[in-house]
């Protein structure tokens, strides 16, 4: 009898928990509903339109005097892949014609030749904006705005045109190129043609898709190149190639320099790259400022990702990584200046090894309020209200995304925006309200 109530009330015992099951389960679910609930509604809420509209149009804004003062005015680019943010660099380009150089995120070596065009060199804007190194930067908008600073130049003498100029660098068989061509015009002069002979040897397999093969025998190549060309500017008798197709001293110059830098870059790892890619590419943003100040241009343009010129490195200061901006605000102080440049929703194109493909993005950025009846709005926060100044003054969500993105990236905040102080940031910025993808030029 014991043992049969003993089994009965276990069995009662089992049949209660049962029956509390399903109420545990309820109520689990109805909190995560409201941590659910509460968190996209808090998101909606914090994302929603802010701010006083001020904004106008960047076609119809002018650059104050204190960025147009700017010894470097860098103009970033959000994504790498949006029409909008390319075609933004020709219209800054025309509203600054005083500003006569223009760095771009791009090696020395593919730069150069783009360059020859924008001089008044032979063949089509297309055809020059395929010699970009970089994938991002062969489309249509990129040639347009080739054309527009060509169209510029033929209408100025050489000494006050505009030219391009590589500041990156990622890859190598351009520079190499230049090098070997000007070794090759010079043999038999003033270069010894055995020693021309040997260099190209020695550089013969390096190239953008291999690993470096050697570097401390491919150095070695390039500082013999360099002294040779560093012994010839010294004598005040000696000239380049009579052949005119020949590069010049300082573009052979740039390009071995440019090689070294490469193989500085390549050794490194982890952190250590992208920090020493910044270094060396605010250390080719001053030569270039040198270089303007000699023939007389005191005002250069820097066009690059977000990224790259914002003044607090704010997408790589987690990683202890100080980048290209941060480095030249602290050298030029308030003679770097920086647009910066935001995004509502729309798509952009992108690519890699699997392909070429259009990604849709999106960014409720709560400033949206500020530019609010722009379609690519211009703000310089100087002359923003005070309201719009305190807004701009916390941190936000602002739209990042580097080339070979995936659709998925796009829907996670943490891998397609930074988070971001926009005044920190930035002097200046354009938000364009629904951006299109770059159109490749093959």
């Amino acid at each position: 009898m014991a043992a049969q109530d003993r089994g009965r009330g276990r069995t009662g015992t089992r049949s209660g928990s049962r029956s509390r099951a399903p109420k545990v389960l309820l109520i689990i679910a109805a909190c995560l509903a409201l941590v659910v609930g509460g968190t996209i509604g808090w998101n909606a809420f914090a994302s929603r339109p802010q701010g006083t509209p001020e904004a106008v149009e960047f076609a119809d804004a002018e650059i104050s005097p204190a960025l147009r003062d700017a010894t470097i005015l860098a103009l970033g680019e959000a994504t790498h892949g949006n029409a909008e943010f390319q075609l933004a660099r020709l219209a800054l380009a025309e509203k600054l014609p005083e500003f006569r150089a223009i760095m771009l995120e791009e090696d020395f070596g593919h730069v150069a030749l783009v360059d020859e065009f924008v001089q008044g060199g032979p063949g089509t804007a297309e055809e020059a904006a395929e010699r970009f190194g970089f994938r991002l930067n062969r489309t249509e908008q990129m040639a347009e705005l080739l054309q527009g600073l060509r169209d510029r130049n033929d209408a100025l003498p050489e000494a006050e045109r505009v030219r391009l100029v590589g500041v990156d660098t990622q890859r190598v068989e351009a520079s190499k190129g230049i090098l070997i061509s000007w070794l090759e015009a010079n043999a038999g002069g003033e270069v010894p043609a055995e020693r021309a002979q040997s260099i190209a040897a020695e550089l013969a397999d390096w190239n953008d898709a291999d690993p470096v093969p050697d570097p401390e025998r491919l150095r070695a190549a390039v500082e013999d190149a360099a002294s040779l060309i560093d012994a010839g500017s010294e004598d005040a008798t000696s000239t380049d190639s009579a052949n005119t197709a020949a590069p010049d001293r300082r573009l052979a110059a740039g390009a071995a320099a440019a090689l070294a830098q490469n193989l500085e870059l390549e050794t490194a790892s982890g952190s250590g790259y992208t920090q020493i890619r910044a270094r060396i590419m605010a250390e080719n943003a001053v030569r270039t400022v040198a270089e303007e100040h000699e023939r007389g241009n005191e005002h250069s343009l820097f066009f690059a990702h977000n990224g790259h010129v914002d003044r607090v490195s704010a997408a790589m200061s987690a990683m202890g990584v100080r980048d290209v901006g941060e480095l030249l605000a602290e050298k030029y102080g308030d003679a770097y200046r920086v647009i910066g440049t935001d995004l509502h929703k729309g798509s952009l194109a992108t690519g890699d090894g699997t392909g070429e493909r259009e990604v849709s993005l999106s960014n409720r950025t709560p400033l949206r309020g500020i530019f609010a009846g722009t379609r690519e709005g211009y703000l310089e926060f100087d002359s923003a209200s005070a309201a719009n100044r305190e807004l701009l003054a916390r941190p936000v969500r602002m739209a990042s995304t580097g080339d070979g993105v995936q659709q998925w990236h796009a829907w996670v905040p943490q891998f397609s925006s930074v988070k971001m102080t926009p005044s920190e940031a930035y002097d200046a910025l354009i938000l364009v309200d629904r951006v299109t993808p770059t159109t490749p030029l093959s």
